[in-house]
C-alpha cells in the first residue's frame, strides 16, 4: 500500500515539474518575442532639429579667398582719443581712427575675415585762418605729441599707421596733411616746431 502511495506522489511530482518547466519557457518565449533590440552606431544618429540648430554652421574661415585693402571705423578709440585732445585744451577737433588692412574675399563675394595691420588717425580742427603757418605749425605739434604718447601696442595692429591733420578756416579754406607716424615722431625728436614742422609734413 505504502509503495503504491509513493509511486503516486512521484509521478504527481514530475507532472508538476513538466508542467512548470513548459510555463516557464513560453513565458520566456513570450518575453524575447515582444523584446526590440535596437543597435545604435555612430553613423545612426540624427540630431533633433533643435540640436542642429544649436550646431554652428561650418566655418568658413578655411575657405579660399582673395586679399582686398579695407578699412573699419574704430569709434571706441576715436572717442577716447579725442578726449585726449580736450582735456588737453584742444577743442573743435572732431577725431575718426580706422584699422587698415585687408579683407578675405570669397569668389561669391563674401567677406571671411579682416586682418588688421594698422590703425590710422584723422583729425579735423576748425581754425580761425590759416594765414599763419607758425601758429599752425605749433598747433601741429602740440597735437602730435598727444597722439604719439598713445603706444602703438594700444591700437589695432602691427604697424604704425598713418596721421591726418585737416585744418578748416572760417573762410572755409582747407589745408590737409597726410605723413606716416613714425615720421611725425622722428621730427618731434628731433625739435622741430612752427612753419618748419609744417613745410616738413606737406611734403612728406
Amino acid at each position: 500500500m505504502k509503495i503504491k502511495f509513493f509511486a503516486i506522489l512521484l509521478g504527481c511530482l514530475l507532472v508538476l515539474g513538466m508542467l512548470n518547466s513548459c510555463s516557464f519557457s513560453e513565458r520566456l518565449q513570450s518575453l524575447l518575442e515582444k523584446a526590440t533590440i535596437t543597435v545604435v552606431t555612430r553613423d545612426s544618429i540624427t540630431p533633433s532639429p533643435e540640436e542642429s540648430q544649436s550646431q554652428p554652421p561650418a566655418s568658413l574661415s578655411e575657405a579660399p579667398c582673395a586679399y582686398i585693402w579695407a578699412s573699419q571705423s574704430l569709434p571706441e578709440e576715436s572717442r577716447q582719443i579725442e578726449q585726449l585732445l580736450n582735456q588737453a585744451g584742444i577743442e573743435d577737433v572732431r577725431v575718426v581712427a580706422e584699422a587698415f588692412g585687408e579683407n578675405c574675399v570669397t569668389a561669391e563675394g563674401q567677406i571671411v575675415r579682416f586682418a588688421v595691420m594698422q590703425t590710422d588717425i584723422r583729425l579735423f580742427i576748425n581754425v580761425q585762418s590759416l594765414s599763419d603757418q607758425t601758429e599752425l605749425g605749433n598747433l601741429t605739434r602740440n597735437l602730435l605729441k598727444i597722439i604719439t604718447d598713445i603706444p602703438v601696442t594700444d591700437l589695432p595692429g602691427s604697424q604704425p599707421g598713418y596721421i591726418g591733420i585737416q585744418f578748416i578756416s572760417e573762410q572755409e579754406q582747407v589745408l590737409n596733411l597726410w605723413f606716416r607716424r613714425d615720421v611725425a615722431e622722428e621730427l618731434l625728436q628731433a625739435g622741430v616746431e612752427g612753419e618748419e614742422l609744417l613745410q616738413k609734413l606737406q611734403i612728406k
